[in-house]
């Protein structure tokens, strides 16, 4: 039986917070914190392990895996150092040499190989047509034998010159963060903030990356709460959410009777959902006739208790014996009767009574 070695790789960075590029080891046995060099197409350039091969998954090598030559040496760091220095006085030149060329170009990095006769310049501007003339000028004055030119957006260049961002620290990009997340201004919006561009925008005029590292947690807050604006019935009566502090996990109500402002737990609101408070949508499908009825059975309950002058209809003669279908008419309410008002022909006489007849008697 045969078994297949599985191929084995180290990530290696080239400059710090950088992309992580995956690379063959060959026969070296690599640890992290290693220095290497590494052969590219421009040159020879120097690495440090970050990932050991027995913590690269097969999955996440992708692309062509260069393949490290040698350890890095104590000339190879010395000439590593020196031409870093280079590059960093060499791009403020060059910046001035691109200037002429259009002064809306920003030079974003400079890096040259462990020999000094390579180049890698990138740049960031708008609308700009004159890359082949950018190129040939700026390869003159470095005086380098192949450069590599490269736009990059406004990103990458914060990342390449670092800095301090509005919260005092250095930023993200450039001391520890390999890729840019995804922003979006939803990311402000569903955790409070005002999408004012001034205040979640970085150095780099674009929105805050940092804006991607808690919105998960907000929308897990927020998510089961009732939202900004919405309609809810509470045990004390209907009112508006006005606010959702994720922070402190509290949410403001307004009510609509007193227009007072009340502040409750979120987690209290959490554990009543659905029962003693609801949204007004489902306060109105589910319960509207649950309401009508204590309305009606109040208002029979308050006209029991009011006076009333009105007598009440007699009942009817009607007996449980009389026959099925046979109109039984109401008696007529009884009223005092004048005798004048009746004729004479209807007026009774009183009769005579008569003598009582002879009783027969029997003969002897």
């Amino acid at each position: 039986m045969t078994t297949q070695t599985r191929t084995r790789h180290v990530g290696v960075r080239f400059i710090e917070a950088g992309p992580i590029a995956y690379c063959s080891p060959g026969d070296l046995d690599l640890g992290v914190g290693d220095y290497v060099v590494v052969r590219m197409p421009r040159g020879e350039r120097l690495g440090w392990v970050v990932i050991g091969a027995d913590q690269v998954l097969p999955r996440l090598v992708d692309g062509p895996v260069r393949v490290v030559d040698r350890l890095a040496s104590e000339a190879d760091v010395t000439a590593w150092r020196t031409q870093t220095e280079r590059a960093k006085t060499d791009a403020i030149a060059v910046q001035n040499v691109i200037s002429r060329i259009d002064a809306r170009v920003r030079v974003a990095s400079l890096a040259y190989d462990l020999g000094g006769g390579r180049a890698e310049l990138t740049y960031t501007a708008k609308e700009f047509n004159g890359e082949e003339r950018l190129h040939r000028e700026a390869r003159q004055f470095l005086g380098v034998s192949d450069l590599d030119v490269e736009q990059v957006g406004d990103r990458d260049r914060a990342k390449a010159l670092g800095g301090v961002d509005v919260c005092g620290r250095a930023l993200c990009c450039s001391s520890w963060m390999g890729e840019f997340p995804a922003i979006s201004i939803k990311m402000a919006k569903d955790q409070g903030l005002a999408p004012n561009p001034t205040k979640i925008s970085g150095v780099c005029g674009r929105l805050l990356c940092c804006l991607a590292f808690e919105v998960d947690a907000y929308r897990e807050i927020v998510g089961t709460l009732p939202k900004v604006g919405k309609r809810i019935s509470t045990p004390v009566g209907r009112a508006k959410v006005i606010s959702i502090n994720a922070i402190n996990e509290t949410v403001r109500l307004r009510m609509d009777e007193s227009g007072q402002v009340i502040e409750l737990a979120a987690e209290a609101i959490r554990r009543q959902m659905g029962t003693a408070i609801r949204p007004e949508e489902l306060d109105a499908e589910v319960e509207e006739s649950i309401r009508r009825e204590e309305e009606e059975r109040r208002a029979l309950f308050i006209a029991a208790l009011e006076p009333t002058d009105k007598r009440a209809p007699r009942r009817s003669s009607r007996s449980a014996f009389d026959a099925p279908g046979r109109e039984v008419r109401d008696e007529r309410p009884l009223r005092d009767l004048d005798a004048s008002a009746v004729p004479e022909d209807r007026i009774d006489v009183p009769r005579v009574p008569r003598p009582p007849r002879p009783r027969p008697t029997s003969s002897s």
